[in-house]
Parts: structure tokens; sequence; C-alpha cells
């Protein structure tokens, strides 16, 4: 995982406690400077990269389990779309389905963050990527102190 100013790196949740292997994450000689940076139209395939990986996670499927993610896929992308790159594509309450999902605790939502870090620095490198995974601490942030969940070690906001 990448230090980002104002953020530490991620400590696993649990002695172990990683995110799974990306299929695609590049050789040991591939460097940052061999990827280029996300861009909006490349959310899409990203994303369903990611919610392919926490479908196979023991810890994280459950809560996915029920979730035709394929009709859920625009959703999510809009949202991201929105967040990343202010396209004000996204309405809703992206909260409220945590509300449904019994038994969080912040070991999920480490795993969570550590899965989105990995697959996004598995494939781009920049700016962007980088504003991706620092929202990706925020939200997950935010929904735990919500959720009244006391936050996984590792981000605090900055400021």
């Amino acid at each position: 995982m990448s230090a980002r100013p104002g953020l530490p790196i991620v400590a696993p949740a649990e002695p172990g406690d990683r995110a799974p292997a990306s299929d695609e994450a590049p050789s040991p000689s591939t460097g940052w400077r061999d990827r280029r940076d996300l861009r909006e139209e490349d959310l899409h395939p990203l994303l369903v990269a990611f919610y392919e990986t926490v479908e196979r996670d023991e810890r994280l499927a459950p809560y996915f389990a029920t979730v035709d993610m394929t009709a859920h896929m625009p959703r999510i992308v809009d949202f991201w779309s929105t967040l990343l790159f202010h396209t004000g594509r996204y309405t809703g309450n992206a909260f409220r389905p945590h509300l449904e999902m019994p038994g969080l605790t912040a070991a999920h939502f480490a795993r969570w963050v550590a899965t989105m870090e990995a697959t996004v620095d598995a494939r781009f490198a920049g700016a962007a990527a980088e504003r991706l995974k620092a929202l990706a601490h925020r939200i997950a942030y935010s929904m735990q102190l919500r959720l009244g969940i006391e936050p996984f070690a590792g981000y605090q906001p900055v400021g």
C-alpha cells in the first residue's frame, strides 16, 4: 500500500488480515511510472474487478451475496464518478444500505479499504488513483462513525 500525505499506511485489522491478491497485479519489474492515471472511463472495469475480488473474500462476500452486482454496478460507478470526477451522476443515500448489514466491524472496513487499494494499485498510478484511495479511507471512516463502530487504525481525518 502506498503512503499518501496525511494518510498513514493502513495496518491490517487482525494478524494476516490482508486484501486478497489481485488477479492482474503487475510483475515485480513493473514500476509506478509504467501505469497511467485513472480516468472516468476506467471506473466500470476497475469496480467490476474490485467487487469480483470482494465476492471471493470470506469476510466480505456474505454482505454482497444477495446483491445483483451486474444490475447495481452502474449505480456504484455513478457514485465513484461523482465523488472522484465531479460528474454529478449519483443521487441517493450510499449509507442507508449499510444500516441493514448486521455484524459489520472495523475489520470489515479495513479489508474493504485494503482490497480497494490493492485493486487500484495493480492497475493505476497517479493523482486520480490516489484520490480514489483517499476517498475510500474517508468513506470507510465516516461510515464506521455513523454505524457506531470504532474506526480501524490507519486513518484519521486531516485538518
